[in-house]
């Protein structure tokens, strides 16, 4: 574990995703999983005689770590809560058998984000989001679609290589978590998805490995706090 930081109705953990909330303990079960994990599958290698290349089998190394994580959650969630998770075209297939032993449902959403990169052929213009629900997961009706419009946090503004925007993450807890409901992000990164709990007045606990994300995080939380006491 890298430490502990505790600020007003929130909790951020610097360590392993799986280490800073323990199935056995006394804390409060979570509402709702919104986290965007690393998904990213192995590039093509190449050699000075021999050109190697991917196989479906490569799908196992997400597996691997992914089977045990969502059993984790599993111990963690209310058989009320629900789970939003970035991914792509390649790991959505992993995560959604994994997930569905789990789960009542499980649905795509589509973040479109409005533009793409230009260079080459078909640039992403979007992003997967898993959503899921577990037993008991109450009913909303919203009336809304399933494809999100969001722009993408420009490139040169990016504190983390896969920043999410936080009207995209407001809109997401907006819809599934009611106030002080406590929303989980085991991979936060440099926290924006703990910056849209606090703006609609949620509760988080956040998990980032990498020490310098953490403290990123944790500037950006109590700046968040500053602005909302003025």
């Amino acid at each position: 574990m890298l430490g502990v930081s505790e600020l007003k109705d929130d909790t951020l953990w610097g360590g392993l995703c799986h280490e800073g909330l323990n199935p056995s303990s006394q804390h409060p079960q979570i509402d709702l999983v919104l986290t965007d994990p690393p998904y990213s599958l192995p590039a093509r290698i190449s050699g000075t005689r021999q050109l190697f290349y991917r196989s479906l089998t490569e799908l196992s190394i997400l597996e691997y770590f992914f089977r045990d994580f969502f059993s984790w959650c599993n111990k963690v969630v209310k058989d009320s809560s629900v789970y939003y998770i970035f991914c792509d075209g390649q790991s959505y297939p992993v995560f959604y058998s994994l997930l569905y032993g789990y789960v009542k449902s499980v649905r795509p959403l589509i973040w479109d984000k409005k533009t793409s990169i230009n260079r080459y052929s078909w640039r992403h213009q979007h992003e997967l989001i898993i959503f899921a629900e577990m037993a008991n997961a109450p009913l909303v009706k919203t009336g809304d679609g399933d494809i999100l419009r969001f722009s993408a946090v420009p490139v040169m503004e990016r504190r983390h290589p896969a920043e999410k925007p936080v009207d995209l993450l407001c809109n997401l807890i907006a819809k599934s978590a009611k106030a002080n409901s406590i929303i989980l992000d085991p991979f936060m990164g440099v926290g924006s998805s703990i910056v849209a709990t606090k703006k609609l007045n949620r509760k988080s606990i956040g998990i980032e490995i990498e020490e310098k994300y953490c403290e990123i995080a944790a500037n950006r939380c109590r700046q968040e706090v500053m602005e909302f006491t003025k």
